[in-house]
């Protein structure tokens, strides 16, 4: 599911005016069919299931736009208001919802009375422009709230009709007015945190039973901001009726959790390294005005989460980068995001901590003979290994079930770690045991997340027991497995993989800083990179990688404790690593061509 927020800068058809009747306020004709098919080109670039629209003062023609572009429901909550004098001149916009998916339950922001009796909201309180609120009915996510909202401005709230005697001296014109516009700043910033308060308590008043719930539009301030944050409540509690917080139950923090409202943009895996695009320009300063926030239950932090948010995009380069005036286009940037359900429908509906489901592809794309024979190996595996819990969520305990108690309940403590020289046995005796993922765990989370991998898949795919292996920790905090990573949308790995013949107790870093692999692990490291890559179609290699990672896996063939891990692997979890089965099956593997060269990336490097 896909939504989008866009301030459309006086969506007024033709020979419309708004605010003053000025030709610079009204639409030509040529210019409304600019403005038209400029919209109709940003919708169809976001392709968005949901869209809320600010600065509506033509509702008919926005309605008869979106429909033609495939939005067949669409609502206000307002209408427009016009010049009593003058109809032509429209004084007052709206905000609309367009969406793919059917809508229901259409309602008023309420005013809460805890806010009347706290703050000073008049009787005859009103948005300054009415939020649509309103239920979707999505295929995928089932029923999520959604509200779209324009904020108060930050424009100060001031007569601007006032004339002064032409015997005022202007020192004193110039003292009347900045103390009015003093009063006007606090009227726009109480009106727009009185909106924003209301905002949030309608919405925690119904986030029971619609916890699913998007807020989205023109906040008209900055992340940073009061108004922001009474209507998100991110700040730090430090204690509830004098409790301080190390002083709360277990797990009484959930409940706090579900009572705040999230910016996406903060929470989108991957974001937080990232500077964040602008959505307006103040006099040549960028800001974020722009939002879209969610509750908890689609937040991907939240490992009880029923979706999550995983992309947040702007388009904003028509702001500053061309020269075409914003009322053809827009002065704000137009902020989308993506939300994906946590999890795909499984067979197996038991509570066990993980399970696998038969090979089914991960995403969708046309089979071909490296696919049919990459089906037929996850069918040997075992089907695609699946968690409800991610490693993050592991405590001592679960680590101790999923993996170290091989090493003991099967006597294999004399196991020595993947990179360094002591056994098992004495890295817990010392405490510097760790547990080394050979496919790095950030980057399976990043890639399955950007491939709209649901979280039951991607948690299995950093869980799997068959990418785990016994790590010295005091080596493994001065290495790093094999460097696959992202920069921006593009996959990054080394371009060759160096072998250590010497590199016993190495740290695993050669002099040029590559990732290099002790001779002894070699066959272990390749089986399970191969492994791994095939079952969650992470299909990344240059040719190099495949042919050094098979051959490793040939010379170095299984040995004991591998043979006997990939069989505890099998009874205990229900999967198991072909790379490591008998000779025969082992080898066919290795020699299908048609299956490992769908390990290959597009962006394969220049031969030298």
């Amino acid at each position: 599911m896909k939504l989008a927020t866009i301030n459309l800068y006086q969506f007024a058809e033709q020979d419309k005016y708004w605010y003053e009747k000025e030709d610079n306020n009204r639409y030509q004709s040529r210019e409304w069919k600019k403005k038209q098919r400029w919209v109709k080109e940003q919708l169809h670039a976001m392709d968005a299931d949901v869209v809320g629209f600010q600065e509506v003062f033509s509702v008919a023609a926005l309605e008869k736009l979106v429909k033609q572009q495939g939005y067949d429901h669409f609502v206000t909550a307002d209408s427009p208001k016009t010049d009593p004098d003058d109809p032509s001149i429209f004084i007052s916009p709206v905000v609309a919802l367009a969406s793919r998916f059917p809508l229901k339950n259409l309602r008023k922001v309420t005013i809460d009375e805890a806010v009347k009796q706290t703050l000073p909201v008049a009787d005859n309180f009103k948005f300054s422009r009415e939020p649509v609120c309103v239920t979707v009915e999505t295929p995928d996510l089932g029923d999520v709230l959604t509200y779209v909202v324009h904020l108060k401005s930050k424009r100060p709230v001031m007569d601007r009709d006032i004339e002064y005697d032409e015997n005022t001296p202007w020192p004193e014109r110039f003292r009347d007015t900045m103390l009015r516009r003093s009063r006007g700043d606090v009227l726009s910033m109480m009106q727009r945190g009185l909106e924003a308060t209301l905002l949030y308590h309608d919405a925690i008043s119904q986030i029971d039973a619609s916890p699913q719930l998007v807020v989205m539009g023109d906040l008209n301030d900055q992340e940073i901001s009061s108004p922001i944050d009474a209507l998100t409540q991110r700040q730090k509690i430090y204690e509830i009726g004098g409790i301080e917080d190390e002083e709360w139950p277990e797990g009484a923090k959930h409940a706090l959790h579900d009572h705040r409202l999230y910016d996406s943009f903060t929470i989108t895996p991957g974001m937080r390294a990232k500077t964040r695009p602008y959505t307006h320009l103040h006099r040549g300063e960028p800001g974020v005005l722009d939002h879209i926030l969610v509750s908890n239950a689609l937040n991907p932090l939240n490992n009880e989460a029923t979706g999550e948010v995983c992309d947040y995009q702007v388009l904003n380069r028509h702001i500053k980068h061309d020269d075409i005036d914003n009322k053809l286009q827009t002065d704000h940037g137009l902020v989308f995001i993506e939300i994906m359900p946590c999890e795909v429908p499984v067979a197996n509906k038991s509570p066990a901590k993980s399970f696998t489901t038969r090979p089914k592809r991960i995403w969708t794309k046309q089979a071909t003979a490296c696919e049919l024979e990459r089906l037929k190996f996850i069918e040997m595996a075992g089907g695609v290994y699946q968690s409800r819990k991610s490693y993050r969520q592991f405590k001592s305990q679960d680590k101790w079930d999923h993996f170290w108690s091989f090493f003991f309940d099967t006597n294999h403590g004399w196991v020595k770690s993947v990179y360094g020289s002591i056994p098992v046995s004495t890295l817990m005796q010392k405490k510097r045991h760790t547990i080394e993922h050979i496919v790095p765990r950030s980057f399976i989370q990043e890639y399955l997340i950007r491939k709209r991998i649901p979280r039951n898949v991607r948690f299995g795919a950093e869980t799997n027991p068959l990418n785990l292996v016994p790590a010295d920790r005091t080596l493994n905090s001065q290495r790093s497995s094999f460097q696959f990573d992202f920069n921006d949308d593009r996959v990054v790995r080394p371009e060759k993989i160096h072998l250590n013949p010497d590199a016993y107790a190495s740290t695993g870093i050669d002099t040029d800083e590559q990732w290099v692999v002790p001779k002894r692990s070699q066959g272990d490291i390749a089986r399970a990179i191969l492994y791994m890559l095939l079952v969650y179609e992470i299909d990344e290699l240059y040719l190099d990688h495949i042919k050094t990672l098979v051959h490793w896996a040939k010379v170095d063939v299984p040995s004991k404790w591998e043979l006997a891990y990939n069989e505890w692997v099998m009874e205990t979890h229900g999967i198991r690593n072909p790379f490591i089965d008998s000779e025969a099956h082992r080898l066919d593997w290795l020699n299908d061509d048609e299956l490992l060269k769908g390990l290959l990336c597009h962006d394969q490097p220049r031969a030298k």
